[in-house]
């Protein structure tokens, strides 16, 4: 059963708070601190949005607890509220300020016997992005005493605030509502608006479209402390364009902005292109998730800004940025940049004109000079490969003409002393498999002669052993101990001169040549 008597009827728009304090006016004639006092109601708990001061409170006035409840800007976390479903920040809420329209109030109090019961404080005027009254299309008049109490927003304290309101609002240049208003209106009663926007938070959309439109409308040197409540108003409405028609929009926005905003050295720069919206989305400490703006704008970053491999970039590092500069290139590859500079100038991926600059002004691909990195770096000169293999000249070349040696300059675009050296994992491969042919013997077995040996004794080219033997064709194979390379390795002519006499199938047309 009610304690209280008469009831006073919880409206729909109203906050938990405006309701009590209606109450209060109705019972008492007094403030709602009191009054929630002698029914055992926290007041602070009901001003920080404690589910059990609001069940009390409905409890002591006989009211069904869900309306109430969804109205209820509740506590879900540290500084995290949450409302008919949609979470926020306190950043997100007016805070100890009490917004309100004259006119509205003037409203409810028109015909009613008491004033302060029907004054009634509008949940939506508790968030920050309302600014502006639907039903009158003015700006809302923001107060606060200065004093502990202002968390209450109780309307019934402030009547010199709302009678010079009253007073000067005829003065007061009218607008609508912002998109950005209306919208985050529609989320909370559940509507769909936009796919984009609707898969973000609340917060992350207003606060998305306030920096971009701070942005577009003031530019870079403003600072986001110097902005007023109407320089956020205009700088959603400015913005919301943008974000409505989808992310692409918002990319193209920042490329623009990004390009048209050069240093000296001819580089892009963040800091300056994008002023308030680069060091809100680049702060090393951000508490709140920004939600798909700030991996946009990494991902324009990284796309036109030259970036050190490893650099911290909005909360996540560049393992591989897309530009770099040649001397942050051969930093992280541990090369020489004067070496970098020149494999990237022969293979075109530097113009001529950067030859006249300083190595930390040159930008190029990093990927690809990632992958003409790893070819230098496994780049070995043709002569030398004759002894790192134990064998000849020939052989080496009759190895590179099988491609089972590979010159750097088939991988890319090097015409230089670089590309005509060996890649040092072909070599490596042709070393594993010479070295895994046959068994080990200690001495030479009666009929096996060296590769060179064979050639002589079966009158045919070195390039016929070899495709023999790097195709499987050849059994009696064996390695000397105390050997290396194609040196050790030992075949049998008669083998060999049985194979051409009668060759498998899928032999080479050199093989097929000195058949018979």
């Amino acid at each position: 059963m009610s304690m209280l008597f008469p009831q006073i009827a919880f409206h729909s728009d109203e906050t938990p708070l405006s309701w009590a304090a209606r109450q209060a006016a109705f019972h008492t004639g007094g403030r709602v601190v009191p009054f929630l006092n002698d029914f055992g109601v926290p007041v602070a708990d009901l001003a920080r949005g404690q589910r059990e001061a609001a069940e009390r409170l409905c409890e002591v006035a006989g009211q069904e607890f869900a309306p109430v409840a969804q109205n209820m800007i509740m506590k879900v976390g540290n500084r995290r509220f949450q409302l008919r479903g949609h979470e926020f920040s306190a950043e997100f809420t007016t805070g100890v300020v009490t917004r309100f329209c004259p006119l509205c109030l003037k409203d409810d109090a028109e015909d009613a016997e008491d004033a302060d019961t029907a004054m009634r404080h509008r949940v939506l005027w508790r968030l920050s992005p309302f600014r502006t009254c639907p039903v009158h299309n003015l700006p809302f008049q923001d107060f606060r005493h200065g004093k502990w109490s202002d968390m209450f927003h109780e309307l019934q304290a402030m009547p010199e605030a709302i009678a010079e309101a009253r007073a000067t609002v005829e003065d007061w240049a009218q607008r609508k509502p912002s998109p950005m208003q209306i919208y985050v209106e529609q989320r909370l009663l559940g509507a769909s608006v936009a796919l984009w926007l609707d898969r973000q938070g609340i917060e992350q959309v207003c606060r998305a479209a306030e920096m971009l439109g701070g942005l577009l409308l003031f530019g870079p040197d403003q600072k986001a402390a110097n902005m007023t409540e109407d320089m956020w108003d205009a700088a959603a409405r400015s913005a919301w364009p943008l974000l409505k028609n989808g992310p692409e929009n918002v990319r193209d926005f920042l490329q623009h902005t990004l390009a048209s905003c050069l240093r000296q050295n001819g580089h892009p720069s963040p800091r300056n292109a994008f002023g308030m919206l680069h060091g809100w989305l680049a702060a090393s400490r951000i508490s709140k998730d920004p939600g798909p703006i700030r991996e946009i704008l990494r991902e324009v970053i990284i796309d036109q800004v030259p970036l050190i491999p490893g650099q911290m970039l909005m909360g996540a590092p560049v393992t591989e940025p897309r530009l770099a500069s040649v001397s942050s290139i051969a930093k992280a590859e541990r090369m020489h940049s004067k070496t970098l500079t020149n494999v990237l100038r022969v293979a075109g991926l530097i113009g001529t004109e950067a030859e006249l600059k300083a190595a930390r002004n040159v930008v190029a691909d990093y990927a690809k000079a990632k992958t003409l990195i790893d070819l230098a770096k496994h780049a070995v000169p043709v002569t030398q490969v004759p002894d790192m293999l134990t064998t000849s000249r020939p052989v080496v070349a009759e190895l590179i003409a099988m491609k089972q040696l590979n010159r750097i300059k088939e991988h890319g675009q090097l015409e230089s002393k670089l590309g005509k050296a060996i890649d040092g994992r072909s070599i490596h491969r042709v070393r594993t498999f010479v070295e895994g042919v046959g068994e080990t013997v200690r001495k030479t077995p009666e009929q096996y002669v060296p590769l060179a040996k064979a050639a002589e004794k079966c009158r045919i080219t070195m390039r016929v052993i070899l495709e023999m033997l790097f195709h499987h064709h050849l059994k009696k194979v064996c390695r000397l101990q105390g050997h290396h390379g194609f040196e050790a390795v030992l075949v049998s002519p008669a083998e060999i001169k049985t194979i051409l006499q009668s060759p498998p199938s899928g032999v080479s047309d050199e093989i097929r040549f000195w058949i018979g």
